[in-house]
């Protein structure tokens, strides 16, 4: 840079930012510079190896008017430069945390399995590149038919092995690897290779129109079921043959491939976008994820919680604590609600310990609180102490909400009956008692015949009269007589 006429060398990684703005006519480049007192993000060796009692220069700044394309052609000269330091930094110190693989023994004896045309995530390359994907004795080799670039991964470093076939909802057959150490990809580290043939176009032309009535539309179809049985079919074969080679030559770590159950797939957002979550025997995976598939081991789980499960939400999330409590845990938002019953008895058949929750909970509190002690944690009860009221909150409102909606249990009905029952044989017990009590001598004695008789004769008498009586009355004049006088 230059200072008092004299070019003075700056290593490229003291410089903290650069900016470039604009005032009137003149454009004004900004040098900013990392000092041993300034706090900045990345603390880099070549400040911390300089004596901290000499003098820094904290920034300096250059103004240009009219053509300033000297200072704009600087500005963007740094910031290339910086960049690729930064990467080669990061490079190295990738190399350094990188477990150092045995060496790949191959089959050179027989045929080798192979698969063909294969392309790769993450891309070795920055251009898109297909090649060849070989099983050998102790592990598995990619080379790149562009630039002969291999890769090799070995069975001991595999963590998970999936196969996902192509069908319906999916345009790619892939092959996916999960791995214990990461290992080099390139210029940069990767935990995972995924190996893939696109068997139907991902992209779609919507002005053509619906092609189900053309006969092309139709050949195209029937070109679409043909390719995905072809390469399903050659997937699998290779998928068997690498089982059998890993089996034969390092059986200590054989390879078994695991492969997702879509009837109790469902959608939700583990990252940024909401993707198809599939699970498996040992696996919750979403390999259409970006920037990196999605994949949780399920033995690594400790609990699970179903947050924001109340009345009147269409969706819920799911929250996965670890058994390494140094991990933050996992959530996935924006589950249908739909899908609540399907997830809990996965979970049950899992043998995964979870709770309901209508809040979202405090994750970074509850994780600190546990780090913190985890004896006093597991002696206050574990996770019940943080979502067993909650549980049992809800369990008491279905209960209350299963009382008002439904009518009695047939068990009423049974009492009732038997109270029924009861009544009619009591009173059956009280008619017979009366009845028995009735035959005894309990009744009245009756009149005789004579004095029946006799009242008899009476009562006739006494009507006689008043018909008689009735006879002599004079008769009552009607209405038209006494209206005529």
């Amino acid at each position: 840079l230059p200072i008092f006429r004299q070019l003075v060398p700056f290593h490229i990684s003291t410089i903290r930012s650069v900016t470039r703005t604009e005032e009137g006519s003149y454009t004004i480049l900004r040098i900013n510079f990392a000092a041993p007192d300034m706090p900045f993000k990345n603390r880099n060796d070549y400040i911390q190896a300089v004596p901290q009692n000499k003098h820094f220069v904290q920034e300096l700044t250059f103004k240009a008017s009219g053509g300033a394309e000297n200072l704009e052609r600087s500005y963007f000269n740094i910031q290339e430069l910086r960049k690729r330091v930064k990467n080669r930094i990061k490079e190295k110190e990738d190399k350094k945390s990188i477990v150092v693989q045995k060496e790949l023994k191959l089959i050179r004896a027989g045929g080798v399995a192979k698969l063909r045309d294969l392309s790769v995530r993450p891309p070795i390359t920055r251009r898109k590149s297909t090649g060849v994907l070989e099983a050998h004795q102790n592990g598995l080799r990619f080379t790149s038919s562009r630039d002969g670039i291999k890769i090799d991964i070995i069975y001991e470093n595999i963590k998970h092995a999936v196969w996902q076939k192509a069908d319906e909802k999916s345009t790619e057959v892939r092959m996916h690897f999960e791995l214990v150490n990461p290992i080099m990809c390139g210029k940069k580290k990767t935990e995972f290779f995924q190996f893939y043939i696109e068997v139907i176009a991902s992209s779609q032309d919507l002005g053509a129109g619906p092609r189900w009535h053309d006969r092309d539309g139709i050949l195209e179809e029937q070109e679409e079921r043909r390719r995905k049985k072809k390469y399903n079919r050659l997937f699998h074969e290779f998928k068997s043959k690498v089982q059998a080679i890993s089996e034969k030559y390092s059986p200590k770590y054989q390879l078994e491939y695991e492969e997702g159950f879509r009837q109790i797939a469902f959608k939700g957002v583990p990252n940024k976008e909401q993707v198809e979550i599939i699970p498996t025997q040992g696996l919750l995976m979403a390999l259409d994820d970006k920037p990196r598939p999605f994949v949780l081991t399920l033995d690594e789980v400790d609990v699970a919680v179903l947050e924001r499960v109340m009345f009147g939400l269409r969706e819920f999330d799911l929250t996965f604590a670890f058994k390494d409590y140094n991990k933050d845990p996992l959530r996935i938002s924006a589950i249908p609600k739909a899908k609540l019953e399907s997830i809990k008895n996965w979970l049950r058949t899992c043998g995964i310990l979870h709770y309901e929750s209508r809040q979202p909970a405090n994750w970074k509190a509850i994780m600190s609180n546990i780090r913190e002690d985890v004896k006093v944690f597991a002696r206050n009860g574990a996770w019940d102490f943080f979502f067993k009221e909650d549980d049992a909150d809800e369990e008491g409102e279905e209960r209350d909400d299963s009382a008002s909606e439904f009518e009695p249990d047939d068990g009423s009905e049974f009492e009732e009956e038997e109270s029924e029952e009861e009544f009619a044989s009591d009173s059956e017990e009280v008619d017979e008692e009366d009845e028995s009590d009735f035959d005894e001598d309990d009744e009245p004695e009756g009149e005789d015949w004579e004095t029946l008789d006799e009242k008899a004769k009476a009562a006739d008498r006494k009507k006689a009269r008043e018909d008689d009586e009735d006879l002599r009355r004079p008769a009552r004049p009607s209405k038209r007589q006494r209206a005529r006088r």
